[in-house]
């Protein structure tokens, strides 16, 4: 008798801190529907906890996230924009992609989030901790855009790392597919510490947040958003042209020359 499939997203706590383990490493973490959905309850979990200050995610593997999983239904638009409790308007033509609405929910929550990266994070992966408030490199991180060699744009993934490291250096690392190891991606501004030791940089980065209640974090973080405003079509706008390259005809035999095994950027 087969059991039911592993989640993709281990959770666990510790003192207000709750940490989200990526999970599937069979998979390389790829984002899935299954995934974005774990990682979005647990952004609800730990807002729902009025003792949880910080949110820590991590990856099981080699992989911290290989980005989207090509193997998958085409995505289809999130409920409106946002998901979890502040969900809005019905899902529509106009309505933001699932990833989307997971990237900013992780810029705009009020609990810290961390990302501690330790292997490589590919695309789609690379957005996703860039989204983070704070990046912490082990010394197997590697940082890479891959999507323009299938033919295809990181729109979503985009404004998320050209608000850490400029439009231009965000731009360059897209063009070129640049392979950024961990002191790289700190030059850039991609990531905001190189750890040799990536549990004990943990360990301290915590400790250092503890000091600040979720409140004043909150209000920081709000306060950002307000001084470096995003486009408020830009959710809708990302997720429509990353459609259209991936649905279109010319990128197809581009998508093809990936192995199977392999078909996540």
């Amino acid at each position: 008798m087969t059991g039911a499939p592993a989640a993709p997203v281990a959770l666990s706590r510790s003192r207000g801190v709750l940490h989200a383990l990526l999970d599937a490493p069979g998979r390389r973490n790829a984002v899935t529907p299954d995934l974005l959905d774990a990682l979005h309850a647990a952004v609800d979990t730990a807002e729902a906890d009025p003792g949880c200050r910080v949110l820590v995610l991590s990856a099981r593997g080699e992989h911290f996230c290989a980005g989207t999983d090509l193997t998958a239904p085409v995505p289809e638009p999130a409920a409106g924009p946002a998901a979890g409790p502040a969900a809005g308007p019905a899902a529509g033509p106009e309505a933001e992609l699932p990833y989307w609405t997971l990237l900013d929910r992780l810029t705009r929550t009020p609990v810290v989030t961390v990302a501690l990266v330790e292997g490589r994070a590919t695309a789609g992966g690379v957005g996703l901790a860039a989204a983070c408030d704070l990046v912490l490199a082990g010394p197997g991180a590697r940082f890479r855009l891959t999507e323009a060699l299938v033919g295809l744009v990181p729109a979503m993934a985009l404004p998320f790392v050209a608000r850490r490291t400029g439009e231009q250096r965000a731009f360059t690392a897209t063009l070129l597919a640049e392979d950024l190891d961990a002191p790289a991606a700190v030059a850039a501004g991609l990531a905001d510490l190189h750890a040799g030791e990536p549990a004990q940089a943990l360990r301290r980065t915590l400790v250092a947040l503890s000091r600040v209640d979720r409140s004043t974090a909150g209000a920081l973080k709000t306060y950002r958003s307000r001084l470096f405003p995003r486009d408020a079509r830009l959710g809708q706008d990302a997720g429509r042209v990353f459609l259209d390259r991936l649905t279109d005809p010319a990128v197809q035999p581009l998508l093809d020359r990936i192995p199977t095994p392999e078909r996540a950027v």
